[in-house]
């Protein structure tokens, strides 16, 4: 059993909690999502970073074809990252990055540049856009909630009072 605790947990788009603590077992499966507030003695062996949790990157590129991407895509704003690095258009549809990659030492390189090519990016936009949203439109899970087996990263070095990427920025699993 796994106690991660964090300032912000990003559950989704709707459901971003404040001071979490997020427990998992042995095979990645969330088996408690506790507030950090209600606690009156802190829970042992809770390890607690300073940033963002929030489940797995997913990648359309890996899973699907150009044109089923096309297709699941259309009411979404997709950007393949993997080629190059959009100055995003602003709009009423749902933002999908795809960094084409599983590997964080990729997409942590891809972030700053994003964040350069952005600046103050809104970093809970940036998390659906990569964790979220593409999660729906493959079928899958896309919300961190109890029951739910997924990896869990952490998203480090956002500007946590802006809520906005910076050329910091980094994910990590945890």
């Amino acid at each position: 059993m796994t106690r991660i605790g964090s300032q912000l947990t990003f559950c989704s788009p709707q459901q971003i909690l404040r001071r979490m603590l997020v427990e998992r077992d042995e095979q990645d499966n969330i088996t408690g999502i506790q507030s950090l507030d209600n606690r009156l003695v802190e829970t042992a062996q809770t390890l607690f970073f300073d940033g963002i949790i929030s489940t797995g990157i997913v990648s359309l590129k890996l899973n699907r074809s150009i044109e089923e991407i096309q297709e699941l895509s259309k009411n979404y704003n997709y950007y393949d990252l993997s080629k190059e690095l959009p100055a995003f258009a602003i709009n009423n549809k749902p933002l999908v990055c795809d960094f084409g990659t599983n590997s964080l030492e990729t997409i942590n390189i891809k972030l700053k540049q994003v964040a350069q090519a952005n600046p103050a990016f809104p970093i809970f936009e940036l998390i659906a856009s990569c964790v979220y949203y593409p999660a729906l439109l493959l079928g899958n899970e896309a919300e961190l909630k109890l029951n739910r087996r997924s990896k869990l990263l952490l998203w480090e070095k956002a500007d946590l009072v802006n809520k906005t990427l910076t050329t910091d920025t980094k994910v990590r699993e945890v």
